[in-house]
This record gives structure tokens, sequence and C-alpha cells, in this order.
């Protein structure tokens, strides 16, 4: 039987603490296959520190932990908003001249994750933009789910899946007579 590293027991934390603030178990968030690339962005981008201190806050506090509604924005849409931007909607930003509203959190150059810079976190650049996790985060986003629906021409059922409503599960308990 091999010795869980640190690293590993700071990705289960993570997970864990995951589960408790998106509504979703820790099984669906591993099936999601992003666990390792989301603890990795939040590490990075808020410090082990202020991420600790993060999950060990109270999520259902108001006004809750900006960090935590990072992290919930991260597993739902894929997408890594810095503290500051998670509770905000910049539509002006997204919409001024010359920018496709398409798509607002992928990054103008690469798409590719926007570097950190050496020695200090990308969260004192004001500047650094939202941008997509890694290539399945916009396919194993927890919205989907939510909404009983499949990503746009990601996922079966595949073309023209959009042309009609989700069908939701009817999980209420009914009244036996």
């Amino acid at each position: 039987m091999t010795q869980e590293t640190s690293a590993e027991t700071e990705l289960r934390a993570f997970v864990k603490f995951s589960a408790t603030v998106t509504g979703f178990s820790e099984f669906d968030l591993w099936g999601t296959g992003q666990a390792e690339a989301y603890h990795r962005t939040a590490v990075q981008r808020l410090g082990p520190e202020r991420l600790r201190a993060a999950m060990a806050s109270d999520p259902s506090a108001d006004p809750a932990d900006p960090a935590v509604k990072s992290i919930i924005k991260l597993w739902y849409v894929g997408v890594w908003y810095r503290p500051e931007q998670a509770g905000r909607l910049d539509v002006a930003a997204w919409t001024a001249p010359g920018r496709s509203g398409g798509k607002p959190a992928v990054p103008e150059a690469s798409g590719a994750e926007p570097p950190v810079p050496e020695g200090s976190r990308a969260e004192g650049d004001r500047s650094s933009p939202p941008f997509v996790v890694s290539p399945a985060a916009y396919t194993e986003g927890l919205l989907w789910r939510a909404i009983g629906a499949h990503p746009s021409g990601a996922k079966a059922p595949g073309y023209g899946s959009w042309a009609t409503p989700p069908a939701f599960e009817d999980h209420q308990e009914k009244e036996v007579p």
C-alpha cells in the first residue's frame, strides 16, 4: 500500500470542498476529469494560503468569500475568474467595438492559460482576463448537468440536439392515494 503524498491530500481536500460548494458529489467532480487542472489553477491564481483560507471559510456566509465564488464558477463553466470578477458581469468589456461577444472568457492570443508572472500571482495583475482552464473544461462544466442539457456541438446526442428544449427528470415524490 502506498502512502498518500501531500499534493494528493490537498487535491482530495479541494474536491471534497468543491463538492460542498457546488452541490455535486465528489464522484461527479472526479468524473469530469478536471479536478487536477482546477486545483492547479486555484493554487496558481490564489496561492496556497488563500486557497486554504477559502476552503476553511463558511461557504454559506453572506457575503461568501470571493475566492469561493471563483472556485464555484470554475467547476460550473470551466473558466477562471479572478475573485474580484466572480460576482460581476462586465458585458461592456465583452461587447466593446472590435470584440465578438461570443467567447469572452477566451484570451485573445492562443486560448491557452495566461502565464503567471515569475515571483508573483496573476491576482495582483488587475488586467489578467478570465480564461478557459483546459480544452475539456467547456464540455465538462457542471452547468450542463445542472440544466439537463448537453454542450452545444460537443457531446451526444449531437447535431440538432438543441432544436428541442432539455427534458428534465421529475424527482418529486408522488402521493399515493
